[in-house]
């Protein structure tokens, strides 16, 4: 029954979502208010069916409806009651489901929300979410639907297992037995899994090389690295991320096919811009730390197609944000900013493509997946619709600004730059995302010889120099005057960032820092984290000065009236402290793997590390844990104890899970790498400073929630609610 309410469900709201699209491209059209609302009673249908949808699922995996296929991939009854949930976006079909439905979240709540404020871009807006959720569910329908059942002919000879949305002719319902048998041929244990007519008819095994040790119906469990807290959170928060940026894409487009390009489109935005921007953050963070604490290797960011996939809208989301104040402020920049938007959404299709359809190589991509043809063809289609459309009103004249930049030394110059080196940003991380595939196909064209493949060598140099720059920026535009500044007066200025820097970059060589990149680095950085608070105390000061105000008490009033304003500033603040944390716990990473037997030492970082022993223990779902234990000490006192691991799941699937002491100055990390008796290998990092890059990150967060508050509603003369037809005359002068 779960499964046949699921289908029937999915099945509305993606009827409901292309029923939505045509009207609303109808209603746009004729200016039709009663169809505009038609459009929208059925986008708002699609969420409480998506939602329906996702409960019977998770109910699927809370009670072990392991006949649905999708359930017995996921969950186990072993697997932690949290995880049975979270196994929603455990895997290809759930996750896409779960997309689906953080997508309809958005377009409703969007939908509702701009309702009244921005009636006459409503219906181009809902042609668009409309459609974009309309594409993902009809993936989750026909290619990867998450309610498909087993089936299977008990009469067959061989016996053949598959699955299927509906019953195919001659075929019952399976239900997956997981059966751990002795082979004995080989001397081995092994899992298989048989499926029978009934949930509650073990197998009956007649080969007599297997011995059977236990047999039970259940399902196969979640993938041991997704049961991590990170990877609990980390796939929602980038889903809320990338669906989010939807949302000013619609706006964006509805303006665009109405011809209105002033900042009115901007202000609708700015709120879901700021929520998109700060989940994507959050879960690239979150991710960051998940690679962390499971793959065994040290660090946090490895360059990997996927990460980097989720990466590039964020660096134009950014780029677009800052953008955007120029076309608010002097009504400038109108075609760039509907630029910025159209390509962070292509990218957000270009991430879910990357991770969706096994095109790239990563430990975070789903399985090879039919997904592919599909998702190439909506992504070339939208870049194709939205690049004819753009280039249409561009010819048109609508993107003339109001005001033109008047001198380099200008905040809109900074901006201007700020973008451009966002941009490049993008190319170059995009270039070595896709390259290796790129070539690989002219590999097997005949067009080249040999695959081009780019490591961390390649995007190190050129990132770490526009990032700077970026830092650079971030301190001067702050200060620089709109329109145009003079030279003596920015000059002003920057004297004390720039005595902070040099006091830095002075300090550090005499404390025995002599790496060049870093002294420059943290001086750089210095420089603009100063530029920042010069900036806060500054508006605190003058506020102190006029109304007698406590300085708290002033600057928690200054954050009142300019949310924005000041939540850009604690941004600009947690960016800074995460590049100190990135800098430290690079360039000065120490690493040893030694080999160990009980009692012996090893020293790294001014830590002293002793192995105590080895044990090996089984876990209530089954998995081995073998873990060593080891003492720390510091100035030859016991500072904790670790127990590093290493899981091997009934898959045999392993896992590492790290022992760490973290202080705020450096983590002292240590993996299990190997074992043979009591003797051990581990391997060791020693990482400074890199709890800055997770308290830079809530810094970064908060700063975001409080830019993105919303303001208090200001009493405004009523505006007609009207539709606004599509406009085919050139904007003129």
């Amino acid at each position: 029954m779960i499964a046949e309410l699921g289908i029937v469900a999915l099945a509305i709201a993606f009827i409901a979502a292309v029923f939505a699209t045509i009207i609303a491209f109808v209603a746009a059209l004729k200016a039709s208010e009663t169809l505009t609302r038609s459009a929208r009673n059925l986008l708002l249908m699609t969420f409480p069916l998506l939602t329906l949808a996702c409960l019977l699922l998770i109910w699927g995996q809370w009670t072990g409806e392991y006949s649905i296929a999708y359930v017995s991939n996921v969950s186990s009854d072993a697997q932690p009651s949290t995880l049975k949930i979270t196994a929603l976006w455990g895997s290809q079909a759930g996750s896409m489901l779960f997309y689906g439905w953080m997508l309809s979240l958005f377009s409703a709540a969007a939908v509702l929300i701009n309702w009244r404020s921005h009636h006459h871009l409503m219906a181009w807006v809902m042609v668009f979410t409309s459609a974009t959720l309309g594409f993902f569910l009809g993936l989750s329908m026909f290619y990867e639907n998450p309610f498909e059942r087993f089936w299977m002919d008990p009469s067959g000879a061989p016996i053949t297992v598959e699955t299927a949305v509906f019953q195919p002719e001659g075929k019952v319902e399976a239900f997956p037995w997981q059966t751990t048998v002795l082979n004995i041929s080989e001397n081995q244990i092994e899992t298989l899994t048989i499926h029978t007519t009934s949930p509650t008819l073990p197998p009956t095994i007649f080969n007599p090389n297997y011995e059977v040790i236990e047999t039970r119906y259940d399902g196969k469990g979640l993938n041991p690295l997704l049961r991590h807290p990170g990877m609990v959170i980390h796939p929602p928060m980038l889903y809320l991320g990338f669906t989010g940026f939807v949302i000013p894409f619609a706006f964006g487009m509805a303006a665009l096919m109405i011809g209105q390009m002033n900042a009115e489109w901007i202000r609708a935005v700015r709120g879901w811009s700021l929520v998109a921007w700060m989940f994507l953050s959050i879960g690239l963070v979150l991710g960051g730390r998940w690679a962390y604490d499971v793959l065994g290797w040290g660090g946090y960011w490895g360059w990997d197609p996927v990460e980097n996939s989720a990466l590039l809208p964020w660096l134009t989301g950014t780029a677009f944000l800052h953008s955007v104040m120029i076309q608010e402020k002097r009504g400038m920049l109108k075609g760039w900013n509907m630029a910025m938007i159209i390509i962070t959404y292509l990218l957000v299709l270009f991430g879910t493509v990357a991770t969706r359809t096994g095109l790239l190589s990563s430990v975070h991509t789903f399985a090879q997946s039919p997904l592919a043809i599909p998702m190439g063809t909506f992504l070339g289609g939208s870049l194709l619709f939205s690049t004819v459309v753009f280039l249409w009103r561009g010819q048109q004249g609508y993107f003339k600004g109001d005001h033109e930049i008047e001198g380099i030394l200008s905040r809109e110059s900074m901006f201007l730059l700020n973008n451009w080196i966002f941009l490049a940003l993008t190319v170059v991380i995009f270039f070595g995302t896709w390259v290796e595939k790129i070539t690989d196909v002219m590999v097997g064209l005949g067009l080249r010889e040999s695959v081009i493949t780019l490591g961390r060598s390649y995007y190190e140099p050129p990132v770490a120099v526009l990032f700077l720059l970026l830092y650079i920026l971030m301190g001067v535009a702050p200060l620089v005057a709109w329109r145009r500044a003079t030279l003596e007066r920015v000059g002003q200025s920057l004297r004390l960032p720039a005595l902070a820097t040099v006091m830095v970059m002075v300090v550090l060589p005499v404390m025995g820092i002599m790496t060049v990149g870093a002294v420059i680095g943290f001086g750089i950085i210095a420089f603009a984290g100063v530029a920042t608070l010069l900036e806060i105390y500054k508006g605190a000061q003058a506020r102190h000065r006029a109304h007698g105000e406590p300085y708290m008490t002033a600057l928690l009033r200054l954050v009142q009236r300019d949310r924005r304003r000041y939540g850009g500033y604690m941004i600009h603040l947690g960016v800074v402290v995460m590049g100190i944390g990135i800098i430290a716990s690079s360039v000065f990473q120490d690493v040893r793997q030694q080999t160990l037997l009980p009692g012996e030492t090893l020293e790294l970082g001014g830590y002293t590390m002793r192995y105590d022993q080895l044990s090996r223990s089984i876990a209530n779902d089954n998995r081995q844990m073998f873990i060593a234990d080891v003492t720390l000490f510091k100035d030859g006192e016991i500072v904790d104890t670790l127990r590093p691991r290493r899981d091997i799941f009934e898959t045999g699937s392993p896992m590492s899970i790290a022992g760490v002491h973290s202080t705020v100055n450096a983590d002292f990390y240590v993996l299990l790498a190997f074992w043979d008796g009591n003797q051990a290998t581990f391997r060791v990092y020693y990482n400074p400073l890199i709890s800055l890059v997770w308290t830079g990150s809530l810094f970064l967060v908060f700063g975001t929630l409080i830019a993105s508050w919303p303001e208090r509603a200001r009493k405004t003369a009523p505006i007609a609610r009207r539709l606004s037809k599509v406009a085919l005359a050139p904007a003129g002068d």
